[in-house]
């Protein structure tokens, strides 16, 4: 069964996009802030992968009985900033792993620096890690080529908006131009 929603429709759909918090994510209240005072419609469960995820409640649209769940096709990773991803970077078989996996099944993958002079600070060596500034920044950038992921500062007060517009915008190209399509597993031939 294919689905196809006029304009009218989609808006409607989309006011229904709720986003996916992990139980582990800590210091988060910025966010949450702005999507309570957004009406934007959000729960607390453990994700195996990143920090925000995103789904369409059951009965978003006419026929959708289930929930549709977006977290094995777009995450977010939330770090304070560079500090945190240089000492994620130590234990590499962890990160390389994940970001592997993910890779592998081809999950989308952001991670949002809340650190606005991060160009500075990568360049200049503004954090803790013993990476020298180079290394840090190569090793940065071959993690976003071999592995398909974006690694973006934004500024801690628009943080909440920047992860709702980043997955409503995904979820909004997939209803509207990819069309869903719901597989009917009972007439499934071989």
């Amino acid at each position: 069964m294919r689905y196809k929603f006029t304009d009218a429709e989609l808006k409607k759909v989309m006011s229904n996009l709720t986003i996916l918090i992990d139980t582990r994510e800590q210091a988060n209240e910025h966010v949450i802030e702005f999507l309570t005072k957004k009406k934007i419609p959000y729960e607390v469960k453990k994700l195996d992968f990143g920090d925000y995820a995103c789904m369409l409640p059951a009965n978003s649209f006419e026929g959708q009985e289930r929930a549709i769940y977006f977290d094995r096709d777009i995450v977010i990773e939330r770090k304070n900033g560079i500090d945190e991803v240089a000492g994620n970077l130590k234990d590499d078989t962890r990160i390389l792993k994940e970001l592997a996996h993910l890779n592998k099944y081809d999950i989308k993958y952001y991670v949002f620096l809340e650190d606005m002079q991060f160009d500075e600070n990568i360049r200049k060596g503004n954090y803790r890690s013993e990476y020298q500034p180079k290394s840090l920044y190569a090793r940065l950038k071959t993690i976003e080529a071999r592995y398909n992921t974006v690694i973006r500062p934004i500024d801690k007060q628009f943080m909440g908006s920047e992860i709702y517009n980043t997955f409503y915008y995904y979820v909004r190209e997939v209803l509207k131009n990819k069309g869903f399509i719901e597989e009917d597993v009972e007439n499934e031939r071989d």
